[in-house]
């Protein structure tokens, strides 16, 4: 039976700011202008507040520091460096560190080459844009499931008023994350936007990404290298993260190929933008190892009775989100040409926001031989509306409520759950 949902007054204190510097000018700067070089700091702390209601898991309300920050950055010519740490949930993180040279051309374009951690270019439109510019108190299911986030490497970048290209080579495996056996793959990635409208007030973007990554750790497993891969989501929401609704491990990765398209439009009042994300997962194992194994364990059986046992194939996964904002008063929305991202509340205004997400962890086999190859990660579609006040351009408050609807075989008692949530963040 369906608990009644409470809504609590929501009174949380929070210090923010736009991570990367992409929308707000930092208030605290030094400057030495004989030397052509600015020093600039600034902050972010994001604190948010949930209350749940689901048929059968027990999720946490309460509150939690979802986002804390210091962020510096550096300028000297056409040398830019930045550097952003992290002090959420009591921990110390590096968020992003890099080092970025820009040079403009003469035909109105310019030039980047950035190299250090940083967020995968290919990494869906949403994962690339800051947390403090979202219109939203998450990314999008689809986006954390299926996207990627940052990652170790380098990337040439191309920007004019209607193109926008970034390619890169990086490690597949977060620098900062231990591998247990393997070695650290490799992904190429890029981006791609084309802006057939590129006004100051009203812009269409449309763009496609893609990437290639070679999964080269894992764990080893009767002397054999397993390489495997966990996708998830939590229910777009920071004070409780559980991902059981939505996730999956996946063995025996070899390969991984990212596609996605994108598209954004807006224009001083309202915006829409979305995306569909495709992830297509290939297999490799030594097999005759493995039944070697098998038989110095006791097993009987011959070779090709093992692999029909063992069956292995590829995996697909997917899914994509819409969303849209109206603004009542403030400020027109702002566009980050150079990034390629739509920027966030930046003036005292009044907007309202909705979403539909769907996320797909599900890969199922019609082949009764193939049943043990399915992947049962549950699949989710999520409907939020909130309102963002923006008292000025450093503070702002969201209110928020969602309903997911859940299928998963292995959580046959779970189907719904609503969330309402709310945040006050601080910007300078």
């Amino acid at each position: 039976m369906k608990k009644r949902i409470l809504l609590p007054v929501f009174a949380v204190l929070a210090f923010a700011s736009n991570a990367q510097f992409l929308d707000s000018e930092p208030v605290v700067k030094v400057e030495n202008k004989e030397k052509d070089v600015k020093f600039t700091v600034g902050a972010r702390f994001l604190a948010d507040v949930a209350v749940f209601d689901s048929d059968s898991i027990s999720l946490q309300n309460g509150a939690t520091i979802s986002d804390a920050r210091i962020r510096t950055s550096m300028t000297h010519k056409n040398w830019y460096f930045y550097a952003d740490f992290g002090f959420g949930n009591g921990k110390f993180s590096q968020k992003y560190i890099y080092l970025q040279y820009s040079q403009k051309n003469n035909v109105g374009g310019t030039h980047y080459i950035k190299a250090g951690y940083y967020n995968d270019p290919a990494g869906s439109m949403s994962r690339n844009t800051p947390l403090g510019n979202l219109h939203f108190f998450n990314y999008p299911g689809s986006a954390s499931a299926l996207g990627q986030g940052r990652a170790l490497g380098v990337s040439y970048r191309y920007n004019t008023k209607h193109f926008f290209a970034q390619q890169g080579v990086f490690s597949e495996t977060p620098y900062n994350n231990k591998i247990e056996a393997g070695n650290n793959g490799i992904t190429l990635s890029g981006r791609y936007v084309y802006r057939p409208v590129a006004e100051q007030y009203q812009l269409l973007h449309l763009g496609v990404n893609g990437r290639f990554a070679h999964v080269a750790s894992g764990v080893i497993e009767n002397n054999v290298l397993k390489k495997k891969l966990h996708l998830g989501q939590p229910l777009e929401t920071f004070v409780d993260e559980d991902e059981r609704f939505v996730s999956c491990n996946i063995p025996w990765v070899n390969n991984v190929i990212d596609l996605g398209v994108e598209a954004l439009y807006f224009n001083r009042k309202m915006f829409v933008r979305g995306e569909y994300i495709y992830k297509h997962v290939t297999k490799k194992r030594d097999s005759q190892a493995l039944w070697q194994a098998s038989v110095a364990q006791g097993n009987v059986g011959s070779f090709d009775q093992w692999l029909e046992m063992n069956p292995l194939r590829n995996n697909n996964f997917d899914g994509g989100y819409i969303e849209a904002g109206y603004s009542i008063f403030g400020n027109p929305y702002k566009y980050n040409s150079a990034e390629s991202l739509m920027g966030g509340i930046n003036s005292k205004s009044l907007e309202v926001v909705a979403r539909y997400n769907h996320t797909n962890l599900n890969d199922k086999s019609n082949d009764a031989k193939l049943q043990a190859t399915n992947v049962n990660g549950g699949s989710i579609d999520s409907y939020t509306i909130g309102l963002n006040y923006g008292f000025n351009k450093y503070a702002l408050v969201m209110l928020g409520y969602t309903y997911h609807h859940i299928e998963k075989d292995a959580l046959p008692h779970d189907k719904d759950v609503h969330m309402a949530q709310a945040r006050l963040q601080f910007t300078f």
